[in-house]
């Protein structure tokens, strides 16, 4: 449309009239640029309310640098929000690293300090680029480099970056803009989280799971601490201040049917959990994920497992590919590339559903252990 706000994701209302927004143009180069557009012989884009992109298109320029793209800008006055597909993702991951968002007041002679900390998948573009040590020690040039307002990157990309730029990744003194008049602040003041502005560290993070009395968990964050100062954990993932509890499918007991989970009654499963002051649990995670099939599984093995999966020609273009290794008369085996066996957690596989339509699924059992005592289900995320 017309305007650069998105409808589903979520950009500051002002950034629409605002001409110092740094926004992602394509460039008529570009193969994206000719999708959308969809230009006449004299050059004439001829636009479509929405475009579907039913193959994978080349990257051209800065397309190839970023990791993900919320709004494009077509010409002058023309955007379209990308949006992706459905997707389902693990409350649990490896290796979690350290977030920071929020703007605290100045302090003289170091800068304004982030406020606030969680973990966050360094697969995923979920925060932005942040660069220390390029004009000041152990202070975070946020938004470093970035191509566009509102870009998340993956940890790597941002580490890549600032390796390339004699940077580094860290969790810093203070955090700057290398102009400020056209940067964004790291906000954490919106009422939704997907709302607020992250930014990554070099810093780890620790995942944990807090069980109250009647089963129900919430998912707790413990970012490692800050060595200048003290900050806050986001409320919705910090031990004291979350609300977040849901229930999930815990064993139950053979004889009384009872659901086996720590709480006081076990003394939070014999100690293997700590006892909080509101009389919950708190307990250490283990992740674990291991293939569910070693060979060709049946069509019913197939739909039992949890966790889906993209077409495997989706992956054409990848680093990584998918070929097709075995099938029966209603089952195919795919395997990637970098391992090229079916008992892998990369393998794909593809069945008929009750509906008559293709789905796929990941051969992965993705399971928590709680205090090594007491295992369930890695809670899906859906967005």
């Amino acid at each position: 449309g017309s305007s650069s706000l998105p409808k589903v994701h979520y950009n500051p209302p002002h950034w629409d009239s605002d001409e110092s927004i740094k926004r992602f143009v394509l460039s008529q180069h570009s193969d994206l640029y000719q999708k959308l557009c969809n230009p006449s012989e004299d050059g004439t884009c001829n636009y479509s309310t929405s475009v579907t992109l039913d193959s994978n298109l080349a990257c051209y320029g800065k397309e190839c640098r970023v990791d993900d793209l919320e709004v494009v800008q077509v010409a002058p006055g023309a955007f379209y929000e990308y949006i992706r597909q459905p997707c389902v993702s693990m409350s649990f991951y490896d290796s979690p690293k350290k977030v920071i968002t929020g703007f605290s007041p100045w302090v003289a002679n170091i800068g304004r300090r982030h406020t606030h900390a969680m973990c966050a998948d360094p697969r995923t573009a979920v925060a932005a680029r942040s660069c220390c040590n390029i004009t000041e020690a152990e202070q975070a040039e946020y938004n470093h480099d970035f191509e566009y307002h509102g870009e998340r990157v993956k940890h790597g990309t941002n580490l890549d970056q600032c390796t390339a730029d004699n940077g580094t990744v860290c969790d810093p003194i203070a955090m700057r803009a290398d102009n400020p008049l056209v940067n964004i602040r790291p906000v954490y003041s919106y009422p939704f989280p997907s709302q607020n502005t992250y930014f990554w560290t070099d810093s780890n993070c620790t995942q944990a799971v807090k069980v109250r009395q009647d089963g129900t968990i919430a998912i707790i964050h413990e970012p490692v601490s800050n060595p200048s100062f003290s900050e806050n954990t986001v409320p919705f993932v910090d031990a004291v201040n979350t609300v977040n509890f849901f229930s999930v499918t815990w064993e139950r007991d053979p004889m009384t049917f009872a659901e086996l989970y720590p709480s006081l009654n076990n003394t939070c499963g014999g100690g293997a959990c700590s006892i909080t002051r509101d009389d919950s649990c708190l307990c250490p995670v283990t992740l674990s994920e291991t293939p569910a099939f070693d060979s060709l599984p049946s069509r019913a093995d197939v739909l039992s497992l949890k966790i889906g999966a993209f077409d495997p020609d989706a992956f054409s273009d990848a680093n990584i590919t998918y070929s097709l290794l075995q099938s029966s008369d209603d089952v195919e085996v795919y395997v990637s590339s970098e391992s090229n066996i079916t008992n892998s957690t990369s393998t794909i596989f593809k069945v008929i559903d009750e509906y008559g339509d293709a789905a796929f699924f990941k051969n992965m059992i993705s399971s928590i252990t709680l205090g090594e005592v007491y295992e369930i289900r890695n809670p899906p995320l859906f967005i």
